[in-house]
């Protein structure tokens, strides 16, 4: 729903402080529903004052655009930092999982036991707790972020009836029924998030996020040590009774659980997951620290050779998500003509224009985020229909198209564009849950280029963009 920058305030005697700028995007400015569950977020985030919670310094109002200045952590989501380690063949170090998790619950702990200035309570809910909702900073901090749809009295934005917030397969079976929740249900989901990163998989998880969800609500989670010995019973005693049905057996409140962590395992604590995070991620905290030297000397074209190697974690919008560090896109995207290869099978066209064809709003928008922040113009239809009438009007360099939609599924669509002769070099890209080899057969037959399964890495997408993009260079003359 929001795109983020970093930016900095400033002020006397060359005082300078690192912030991530958030603002909504441009679709959805227009939206009460969106703007009321941004402005939520901030009101939430910075009424709340806590080490292991993301802080909110302003919130203002630009023209007709709203904007939220919020502490700008050096550091990596635990959804990148577990993939690395499954990349690296096995699980993180029980003792590194355990103490980001104890710290977390302190910090549940807290929102759930609000109080307002004046004594009166405010309990926050948080409702989307995910690894990508649970920051570690290089020097070790546990750091909760995006309360974005965090449920607290006085909330301006409401679920209507029949709706479901949050993130599938870490959500409690009373979340998914729609029954009010309280602090139990974000234990559930912190539960969830401990599971996994003792074992390396997801406790609930389907091919459908209607499937997890029942799996959240009959299966029962096969016991941690089935898939790491190593954990000491204890502790996977304390991922089970997070993970129960019944929210009454749950913890009683945050604290408890996080003195059942430490009494189950040793733990590392904040030196130890510095060191960790120092021996893993070496080479982005050297770039972090380099982008942010640079910004003292105001050069763009330096900021933006350091800015290109950076990791940035991107996330389909739509679920909770988080950039560690990102530039503005002028910065981002700014290309020398000194720098311009000299043989065309090497360009990459810059700005680029994309057509994304997809029924699903929350499909585009994901696409839409990857591509963007490649610098690329977007274009989007929801519908056959629809993007025909969008190539009546322009031709794009590339087009991305759901296989699955109602009425005129991607194949046909694709056929149709093949059959207009100044679209037959453009390169098609199908998205499909499935990839079967019948999709893929058929998908050649009507004239695409190639399939990307989803839910994808938006790394992978990226690439094959990049790819297609290079061959249609070199066909165009």
């Amino acid at each position: 729903m929001a795109e983020l920058f970093l930016a900095y305030f400033t002020g006397p005697g060359g005082f300078r402080k690192f912030v991530a700028l958030k603002r909504i995007l441009p679709q959805f400015r227009a939206q009460d529903d969106f703007i009321a569950m941004f402005l939520d977020e901030a009101r939430i985030s910075a009424a709340l004052s806590h080490s292991n919670i993301g802080q909110v310094f302003e919130l203002g109002e630009a023209g007709n655009d709203f904007f939220m200045a919020m502490e700008f952590i050096e550091g990596q989501d635990l959804s990148r930092i577990n993939r690395l380690a499954r990349k690296q063949g096995g699980v993180l170090p029980i003792g590194f999982s355990a103490g980001v998790v104890r710290d977390a619950c302190l910090a549940l702990h807290y929102a759930h036991h609000f109080k307002s200035p004046a004594g009166r309570p405010l309990p926050v809910i948080h409702r989307d707790l995910s690894l990508r909702n649970i920051m570690m900073t290089y020097s070790g901090t546990t750091k909760l972020i995006d309360f974005g749809i965090a449920k607290a009295k006085g909330s301006l934005n409401s679920t209507a009836a029949g709706m479901v917030k949050g993130s599938s397969g870490y959500m409690s079976p009373e979340q998914i029924r729609g029954e009010d929740l309280s602090g139990e249900s974000d234990l559930f989901a912190i539960g969830a998030v401990l599971y996994e990163l003792l074992t390396g998989r997801r406790v609930f998880q389907a091919d459908e996020p209607t499937a997890t969800m029942y799996k959240v609500l009959n299966d029962a989670p096969p016991p941690p040590r089935t898939f790491n010995s190593e954990i000491p019973e204890a502790l996977a005693a304390v991922v089970l009774r997070a993970l129960e049905k019944d929210k009454s057996r749950r913890f009683p409140n945050g604290r408890e659980m996080a003195k059942a962590i430490e009494q189950a395992t040793s733990w590392f604590d904040e030196s130890e997951r510095a060191a960790w995070m120092e021996g893993n991620f070496a080479a982005d905290i050297q770039r972090t620290r380099d982008m942010l030297a640079l910004a003292d000397e105001s050069d763009e074209r330096r900021i933006a050779e350091v800015a290109k190697g950076l990791s940035i974690e991107r996330q389909a919008p739509g679920s909770a998500s988080h950039v560690a560090l990102s530039a503005p896109t002028s910065v981002l995207s700014t290309v020398m003509p000194s720098e311009l290869p000299t043989r065309a099978v090497q360009l990459t066209p810059r700005n680029a224009t994309v057509l994304i064809v997809d029924d699903s709003r929350v499909g585009r928008m994901a696409v839409e985020s990857v591509l963007k922040g490649e610098g690329h113009r977007v274009i989007d239809a929801e519908s056959g229909p629809e993007a025909l009438e969008v190539l009546d009007q322009m031709r794009p360099d590339l087009i991305v198209l759901d296989v699955r939609m109602p009425g005129m599924d991607g194949f046909e669509l694709c056929e149709k564009i093949r059959g207009k002769t100044d679209f037959r070099r453009i390169p098609i890209l199908f998205l499909s849950a499935a990839c079967s080899i019948e999709e893929r057969s058929r998908g050649l037959q009507v004239g695409g280029d190639d399939f990307l399964r989803k839910p994808f890495e938006p790394e992978e997408l990226a690439a094959r963009v990049k790819t297609h993009l290079q061959r249609a260079m070199v066909f165009q003359p």
